[in-house]
């Protein structure tokens, strides 16, 4: 039995991942988790917990109260820390420090020095060999094992029917979707269900324009397609919509891509052509492949569309696997390979 300690920041997609690593150690050995939000101190700046931790990170006691008010008194003793988005790094190397046991991080730690007790996943095959680093996909709460086998989409013909999800972001940290990106998108949804009889099951977030959600939304009325409105109390699981032959995903969120890879599927990115350099590109790029492809969304067309997803195929092997097999040797434990 491992006790896990998941460090959760205040963003879904990051604490979503934690969750993952979690279930991914859980593929190895039983796990007991336990859960504790982090939040920074306003005054504690990204660059400040990087000096800190740099220069005078040793009492590890003090460091985490002042820039966390964690007291380490109320913290039972786990056998492996996880954690992933930027506020949590100084947290888990200081518990780390402090418990003498494994922190693993889901994400590059860029500007922070890697321990011998760390062990940092990158999804950026430029990465790979970074000191403390291991390739592995990004982890995820989605199960593959929760839904049914999709159906193979290897013609243009076989696209009658189809199910494919549409979930959809909107303009985040160094990528925007210009208005007339939008509007691509709105004519392009109809029009692939008009050319090829697919079946669009389509989910929005925050980040969405109301304008574009409540155009979805009068296309939902009208029979067009099925939409899960965030905005609406009780609309139903996005969760659900992974159980599609094929998912398609606003290029904003590396978490959402990786979970549809992660629900078995082949998956295809729209990008916005105002995309500026990040991390995020190298591991959306990293990605692409026969299991994931990339395409602008103000320029695709149906036929470009059904021509690229034919040629994809779901993933052979369940993402959580491939991350355990990546972990276990910093836990001293083997996978099993019956696993799978």
């Amino acid at each position: 039995m491992k006790r896990v300690l998941v460090l959760r920041d205040a963003k879904p997609g990051h604490f979503h991942q934690a969750e993952g690593l979690a279930l991914a150690i859980a593929r190895l050995t039983p796990v007991e988790v336990a859960r504790l939000e982090v939040r920074p101190a306003r005054f504690a700046s990204s660059d400040m917990r990087k000096l800190v931790m740099r220069r005078f990170g040793r009492d590890a006691r003090f460091w985490l109260r002042w820039m966390y008010g964690i007291d380490l008194d109320a913290l039972a003793r786990p056998d492996v820390i996880v954690a992933s988005g930027w506020p949590t790094i100084a947290a888990g190397l200081l518990l780390s420090r402090h418990f003498r046991v494994p922190f693993i991080f889901a994400g590059p730690l860029d500007g922070y020095e890697p321990g011998p007790l760390t062990l940092s996943l990158v999804a950026s095959p430029r990465q790979a060999g970074d000191p403390g680093a291991a390739y592995a996909p990004i982890p995820s709460t989605i199960d593959r094992d929760a839904y049914g086998a999709p159906r193979l989409l290897r013609r243009p013909e076989d696209l009658k029917g189809a199910a494919l999800a549409l979930l959809i972001g909107g303009s985040a940290y160094r990528r925007e979707f210009p208005a007339d990106e939008w509007e691509a998108l709105l004519a392009f949804v109809p029009a692939l269900a008009a050319r090829y009889g697919v079946r669009w099951r389509i989910a929005n977030s925050r980040r969405t324009p109301d304008a574009v959600s409540d155009r979805l939304k009068a296309l939902a009325l009208a029979g067009a397609l099925e939409f899960l409105d965030y905005r609406d109390a009780g609309a139903g699981s996005v969760r659900d919509l992974f159980g599609a032959d094929a998912v398609v995903v606003t290029e904003d969120s590396m978490s959402m891509l990786a979970e549809g890879l992660a629900a078995g599927r082949p998956v295809i990115a729209l990008k916005s052509r105002v995309v500026h350099k990040h991390y995020a590109n190298e591991v959306i790029a990293g990605m692409a492949g026969p299991h994931l492809a990339i395409l602008p969304m103000a320029t695709v067309t149906p036929d470009l569309f059904a021509a690229t997803l034919t040629r994809l195929v779901p993933p052979p092997e369940n993402a959580r696997d491939v991350i355990a097999r990546a972990i276990a040797p910093m836990l001293g434990l083997t996978f099993p390979e019956t696993a799978s």
